[in-house]
C-alpha cells in the first residue's frame, strides 16, 4: 500500500467509519424504531454499535429499537443467533429484557458453521451450570468435526466461502477456549494470504465480495498483527464507502442507493433476494468499532494456505483464486478470480461469478450470474481438482454433455482449455467467462481482444464473442466472451507492457 501506517492510524479510520455508519443507521430509523427495508436482525446490531459508540448520543435511537424488538413476532426466519449474540453485545442490558425479545425462540441451528459457531459463543458468553458446560464441549467438538479442515472453515460440510470462513474466524478469535482462539489465528493466516495486497477479502463462494466478510476479514486481521492486509481492506472499504455514499451490500459494486432499493431492483447492485442492506450495514459498524477498540497485536507467525480446497496463485501481474470444493453450481468456482495489479491500484479483471443461487438472483433467470450465455444453457462445474502448483482441473456439464476445463497458470499468462465431446448433437458455446464490464474489451480481431487500462491480450484459437446483455457479476455490469458453437478451444490471458 501508499504509506506505512501505525495500528492506532488504523484503529482511528476504523472509528471513523464506525461513526459514519451509527449516524447513517440513526438517519435512516423510523419513528417506530424499525428500518425502512426489511431486515432481520440490523436493530439487534444497531443497538450494540449506539450503546458502545455513544450511549447518550444514541439513547433515543437504542430505546425504540429494543421497543421494535420487544413488539416483533418471531416467524420461522427469526435470526435468534444473529440477534442474541447482538443482545449479548450491549452494555448494562438486562436478562428480563433480553427474555422478552427473545421470546424462549429456539436457536434455528441450521447446518452452517457460522450459525452453529455463533450458537456455540452466545452459550460461552453466559455463566453455565456442569452439565451446560459439557453440552459447550460438545458442541465444540461436533463444530471442528464437521467444519474444520486446517487452515479452512468450511461454510456447509464441503463447501468454502471466505466470507463465511472469515466470520467463523472474527467469532472464535473472542472464545474464552484458547484451543479456539489458535484455530482462528490459523484460519486469519489464510484471510492474509487470500487479501494479499489489493485489499479485497472475500471473492470465493456463497456471498462474494460482501461487506458482511470484509469487516470481519478486518477485524482479524487486526487483531492477529497482520496490519498491511488489514489497512488494504480498510481502504477498499473507505472507498466504497466514498463512491457510494454508505457502506454499501456489496463493496465491490458500490454505488448510491436507488430510489427504491432492494433485491427485486435491478439498479441495485451485488443484491440477492436473502440478503438485506440494513442488516449488513448494522453488522459492518458493529465490526468495524469492534476493530477500532483492539489493541496492537504481535507479528504474526506467518500465512497458511495450504488446503485442498483452495487454489492461489500470485505473481507480479495476477493474483488467482479458486474454490475447488461444493455441492451448489456457485460453490465450485467455473473460472479464476483475478484482481491484475496490486496494492490501492489492483482492479478485478475477472470478478467472482458466483452468489446465492439457492435465492433467485435480482438479475432474472436469463442473467443468473454464473457462466449462462442466451441460449439459456448453464453451466454446472463440479468436481474440481488442483493437478499441480501452476494447474486446475474442472469437469463440467453444459447442453447435456460433459466436460472438462483445464486453467495453467503461468508468472505473466493464464491458459483456459475447454473441452467438450460427442459433437454430434451440437456444438456449445464455450468458456462463457465474465469480464470486469468497467474495463472494456477492445476487440483487435476475431480472435483477440485487449484491454488497455491493464495491457491485457486475450487471443483464443477460435472466434470470439461479446455479449454484454443481461450480464452481471457480483461486483455489477460484465462483458461475457465465449467461444460459439465448438467442442474444443483454448484461451489465453496474456499481460504485457506493449501497447496495440
Amino acid at each position: 500500500m501508499s504509506l506505512s501506517l501505525t495500528p492506532d492510524d488504523i484503529t482511528r479510520r476504523c472509528n471513523r467509519l464506525a461513526r459514519i455508519i451509527a449516524d447513517d443507521l440513526a438517519d435512516r430509523q423510523t419513528r417506530d424504531g424499525n428500518f425502512p427495508l426489511p431486515e432481520f436482525y440490523a436493530k439487534g446490531f444497531a443497538c450494540a454499535l449506539w450503546t458502545k459508540l455513544d450511549p447518550h448520543n444514541f439513547k433515543e435511537n437504542v430505546n425504540r429499537a429494543l421497543d421494535a424488538l420487544i413488539a416483533e413476532v418471531p416467524d420461522r426466519t427469526y435470526h435468534r443467533e444473529f440477534i442474541e449474540y447482538a443482545l449479548l453485545a450491549i452494555p448494562g442490558l438486562s436478562n428480563d429484557t433480553r427474555n422478552s425479545i427473545l421470546k424462549n425462540t429456539r436457536n434455528l441451528a441450521p447446518d452452517v458453521a457460522n450459525w452453529q459457531i455463533l450458537g456455540l459463543r452466545n452459550h460461552q458468553a453466559k455463566s453455565s451450570s456442569f452439565f451446560n458446560k459439557l453440552l459447550g464441549l460438545l458442541h465444540t467438538g461436533f463444530i471442528r468435526y464437521r467444519y474444520w479442515r486446517s487452515p479452512v472453515f468450511l461454510d456447509r460440510p464441503g463447501c468454502f466461502s471466505a466470507q463465511y470462513h472469515a466470520f467463523c474466524a472474527a467469532l472464535l478469535s473472542d472464545s474464552p477456549n484458547p484451543s479456539d482462539r489458535v484455530i482462528a489465528s490459523k484460519a486469519t493466516g489464510l484471510i492474509a494470504a487470500l487479501v494479499g495486497d489489493h485489499g479485497y477479502a472475500n471473492l470465493l463462494g456463497r456471498g462474494a465480495g460482501q461487506s458482511f466478510g470484509a469487516v470481519c476479514a478486518l477485524y482479524v486481521l487486526m487483531k492477529h498483527g497482520f496490519h498491511p492486509q488489514a489497512e488494504a481492506v480498510l481502504y477498499r472499504l473507505e472507498e466504497a464507502i466514498l463512491n457510494a455514499a454508505t457502506m454499501p451490500l456489496n463493496p465491490l459494486a458500490a454505488r448510491p442507493l436507488p430510489e427504491n432499493p432492494g433485491p427485486t431492483n435491478p439498479q441495485t447492485p451485488g443484491w440477492y433476494s436473502y440478503n438485506r442492506h440494513d442488516d449488513y450495514l448494522a453488522f459492518a459498524g458493529y465490526w468495524l468499532h469492534r476493530a477500532a477498540t483492539l489493541k496492537p497485536a504481535d507479528t504474526p507467525a506467518g500465512q497458511s494456505i495450504q488446503s485442498p480446497l483452495i487454489f492461489l496463485k500470485i505473481t507480479q501481474s495476477y493474483h488467482a483464486q479458486m474454490a475447488l470444493v461444493g455441492k451448489q453450481s456457485f460453490d465450485v468456482s467455473s473460472s479464476p478470480v483475478i484482481t491484475a495489479g496490486h496494492g490501492q491500484d489492483a482492479i478485478l479483471l475477472l470478478p467472482p461469478t458466483g452468489g446465492e443461487t439457492d435465492q433467485q438472483s435480482l438479475y432474472t433467470p436469463t442473467s443468473t450470474p454464473l457462466p449462462m450465455a442466451s441460449d439459456g444453457q448453464v453451466g454446472l462445474f463440479q468436481k474440481a481438482q488442483r493437478v499441480s502448483k501452476t494447474e486446475v482441473r474442472i469437469q463440467f456439464s453444459l447442453a447435456g454433455k460433459q466436460g472438462s476445463r483445464t486453467l495453467t497458470f503461468a508468472d505473466d499468462e493464464i491458459c483456459i482449455t475447454d473441452h467438450c465431446p460427442d459433437p454430434v448433437f451440437g456444438k456449445p458455446d464455450l468458456f462463457r467467462l465474465l469480464f470486469n464490464g468497467e474495463l472494456g474489451l477492445a476487440r483487435i480481431s476475431d480472435h483477440e481482444l485487449y484491454v488497455e487500462r491493464l495491457g491485457v491480450r486475450i487471443h483464443c484459437d477460435h472466434p470470439i464473442s461479446i455479449d454484454q446483455n443481461d450480464t452481471y457479476t457480483t461486483a455489477g455490469p460484465a462483458q461475457r466472451i465465449t467461444a460459439p458453437g465448438c467442442n474444443h478451444a483454448k484461451l489465453s490471458i496474456r499481460w504485457g507492457t506493449g501497447h496495440v
